[in-house]
């Protein structure tokens, strides 16, 4: 009945009206199909030299119905996912239905609208599109990281900046934003700081801000203020030196930077600081060095300390004493484990304290030192000090020099002694345990053995003693010993045993002989490099080497439709390059590789099938450059009007090479980028296959040139090989010019040397220079 009282109640056309309602809201809430590029912002804005993804995505309901998704750069043309190497601009599949443009390096050529399409359910077409736009980023002209003022003057911290649009510049120390006033003044090109203090030393920021483009770039400029230089307080003002020998003073000064000292002997005002035979000074440490003390350096020796802040100066008295002599320290040979005794006799005046110290370190051995096996026992004899060094329970480490150091106030004398401690048989610790040898050839086992006193060696296999075998030569009684081998059957394969004896002991040590074989075949070869006519392979060792190192790798190849025996060889040995050349483009071969020691080749290899690519253009000839000439980006020439450019003769890649191009304009640098300047370009066609240099003449003189190289076959140019090259200044070319005849003339004047030797010679001969032919 309800049902019935609605129908009734609404008009047909109100019926109507509502059904289409209820179809248009439908229809409306249905998914439109879209591409959605992100990031989202319709323009992109990054620096020159930056690099950036743009993520293109299907928004369908239905993603499997996306065809054709692709990428169109800026005149329309579908950027290839499968761009070559080196392309800085392609796309990739960021996911099963996502397409990514990425840009590596933005150039201003990459500017412009980029426009992301696809196919939707083989009839809806779909785009959409986001402009990619560069500025120049932030640059500092002149901003050094370190800057050094002086304390009690003002002194700008430079930093020049700029950037397009210009930036604005703020300071800030140690995180902390500078403002004007208290001793601060921020000016265009820098920070003004006024009266100078040691506070002031600390890390400043220089901010640079692009409001335009959002970037901010901060530089860290370390200020270190200098102080002009006082002594330290401890410093002498008179010293005792010997007669005959050599001393130092030291005048310590403080100050920043460190200050630098020079001496001035006062008597005859004489500047120390170049050096004599008698003196020397170190700038930095202070330090005066006197030689062969005389009496007649008494007297005053003035100490000037200076830095950049200041020069300070002050006097040093010296006065002349006599040294000690060491007259005898003994050497003694004792067996390890026992007591040894070394010992020293010294006079001088006062008479010297001594003390002895192991030759190599910096230990001092006296009376009293933590060591419970050494002592040292004193005494005196009229005007002689006595001393004797006492080790027990000896070691080797032991054995050595010991210096004998007699010491009083006017100096120290000293002069060596030998401890040697014997011992029974050692072996060295490189020595070989395992050696090979194959086919009957004599081999050669060595023993080497340390012993004090030397040791006798006998010679046993498994434990037989095998000097006497007519197939075994001994060389050598010890501690040296080899024995020649040949294996003429197996019995003389096995462990020989190297028997060592002295007075206080004897050892033994073993080395086995095996027989070495040909190694396994190769576990892989690789095709790292393939150009139309040459090969660079990549070789995986044999699992088994055959015992001994593998010294190279073998590749027979042929064309498909030869036979082996038609096949032809090559070799290289181990860890050079291996590279096959003199193939035909477009050919397919077979190749199949073999490793070689010194008993012979292993099999060859399964046969790997492999079609050259087809011929094509030649490969980049490059430029070959002595890198320790390099200043930044550029080679600087020793010539002011002229330069010769050397290039590597590259691949042809199957047609021969016909001619090279060079091409060298005036360069400028803008924006860390080389411009030509197209009006100054010449160029020269060098219609040589062989042609490996050019010499560009008639050239300005301190002037960036651009050269570039190209090599050209019947196919067409390969790709440009260049360098950015500065002709000296014409006085540096004129000393060059200059070095260069005086060696001519040094060379000249040498072979006229030899050439009148010659003739003195021959005359002596009765002037027949039948040797001289």
């Amino acid at each position: 009945m309800t049902r019935n009282r609605l129908s009734s109640s609404w008009p047909p056309t109100q019926l109507l009206a509502l059904v289409l309602l209820v179809a248009v809201v439908t229809d409306a809430t249905a998914k439109e199909p879209s591409l959605i590029i992100r990031p989202t912002q319709p323009k992109q804005v990054k620096p020159i030299g930056s690099s950036l993804i743009l993520n293109c995505q299907p928004d369908v309901e239905q993603p499997e119905l996306v065809k054709y998704l692709k990428w169109l750069d800026p005149q329309n043309r579908t950027i290839d996912q499968t761009s070559t190497a080196g392309a800085h601009v392609t796309t990739t599949f960021t996911s099963s239905n996502n397409l990514g443009l990425v840009i590596t390096g933005l150039t201003e050529a990459d500017v412009g609208t980029y426009t992301c399409t696809a196919t939707y359910s083989n009839s809806e077409y779909l785009a959409r599109s986001v402009i990619v736009d560069s500025f120049y980023d932030i640059t500092w002209v002149d901003a050094p990281t370190e800057q050094y003022p002086i304390a009690g003057t003002s002194y700008k911290v430079r930093c020049k900046v700029k950037a397009n649009p210009a930036p604005l510049v703020d300071w800030y120390k140690e995180d902390t934003r500078i403002q004007d006033g208290n001793g601060f003044v921020k000016d265009i090109d820098g920070l003004l700081i006024q009266n100078v203090t040691a506070e002031d030393d600390g890390l400043y920021k220089c901010r640079a801000i692009v409001l335009d483009t959002g970037n901010i770039l901060d530089r860290d400029i370390r200020v270190e203020v200098h102080i002009p230089p006082t002594f330290a307080p401890d410093q002498v003002s008179q010293l005792e030196v010997v007669e005959g020998e050599m001393a130092s003073v030291r005048c310590a000064a403080n100050g920043k930077p460190e200050p630098r000292v020079t001496w001035i002997h006062m008597p005859d005002q004489r500047d120390l600081s170049e050096g004599t035979e008698r003196y020397s000074v170190n700038k930095l440490t202070g330090v005066l060095s006197l030689n062969r003390i005389s009496r007649t350096d008494n007297g005053q020796f003035k100490c000037v300390a200076s830095n950049a802040a200041g020069q300070i100066e002050r006097l040093v008295n010296v006065v002349v004493l006599i040294k000690p002599e060491v007259l005898d320290v003994t050497n003694v040979s004792v067996p390890i484990n026992t007591e040894a005794r070394v010992k020293c006799s010294a006079n001088g005046n006062p008479l010297p304290s001594i003390m002895f110290r192991r030759v190599g370190t910096n230990i001092v051995i006296k009376s009293g030192i933590e060591d419970y096996r050494i002592s040292v026992e004193h005494d005196t004899v009229g005007d002689l000090a006595m001393a004797t060094l006492v080790i027990k329970h000896l070691n080797r480490s032991d054995d050595g020099l010991y210096t004998c150091i007699a010491s009083n106030k006017g100096g120290e004398g000293t002069k060596n002694g030998h401890l040697t401690v014997e011992f029974p048989p050692v072996y060295a610790s490189n020595m070989v345990k395992e050696v090979w040898t194959w086919n009957r050839m004599p081999v050669n086992l060595s023993c080497v053995s340390e012993s004090l006193p030397n040791a006798s060696i006998t010679w046993l296999l498994n434990n037989h003693i095998v000097e006497d075998d007519i197939n075994v030569q001994k060389f050598g009684k010890g501690p040296y010993s080899n024995l020649l081998v040949t294996p003429v059957d197996q019995r003389y394969y096995g462990v020989y045993s190297c028997l060592t004896k002295n007075i206080h002991g004897e050892n033994k040590a073993e080395i086995t002989l095996r027989e070495a074989h040909r190694p396994s075949k190769v576990s892989q070869a690789k095709f790292d490099v393939v150009t139309a006519t040459t090969i660079s392979f990549g070789f995986v060792g044999p699992t088994d080497t055959g015992g001994i190192k593998v010294k190279a790798y073998a590749v027979q190849y042929k064309e498909v439709k030869q036979s082996w025996d038609e096949g032809r060889n090559k070799s290289w040995p181990v860890d050079t390059p291996y590279i096959l050349e003199n193939l035909e483009a477009h050919r397919t071969y077979m190749f199949r590789f073999a490793a070689i020691n010194d008993v012979g080749t292993s099999d060859w290899s399964t046969p790997e099938q492999r079609t050259m690519p087809k011929r094509s253009a030649p490969e980049e000839p490059k430029i070959l450059v002595n890198k320790d000439v390099y200043t930044d980006d550029y080679i600087n020439s020793p010539y002011g009007n002229s330069y010769e450019v050397n290039w590597k003769i590259p691949a042809d890649n199957g047609e021969p090479i016909n001619l090279y191009n060079v091409r060298y304009c005036v360069a400028d640098k803008v924006n860390t980028m080389w411009v030509t300047r197209i009006e100054s370009c010449r160029s020269e066609d060098l219609k040589s296959p062989d042609k490996t240099a050019f010499l560009m003449d008639n050239l300005n003189a301190n002037t960036f040139y651009r050269v570039e190289v190209r090599a050209h076959n019947e196919i067409g140019f390969s790709v440009q090989s260049e360098l950015v090259f500065k002709t000296a200044t014409e006085q540096t070319a004129k000393v060059a010019v200059i070095n260069a005849a005086a060696t001519v003339n040094r060379l000249a004047v040498r072979d006229c040397i030899v050439a009148l030797s010659a003739l003195s010679l021959a005359a002596s001969f009765g002037g027949n220079l039948w040797w001289l032919r």
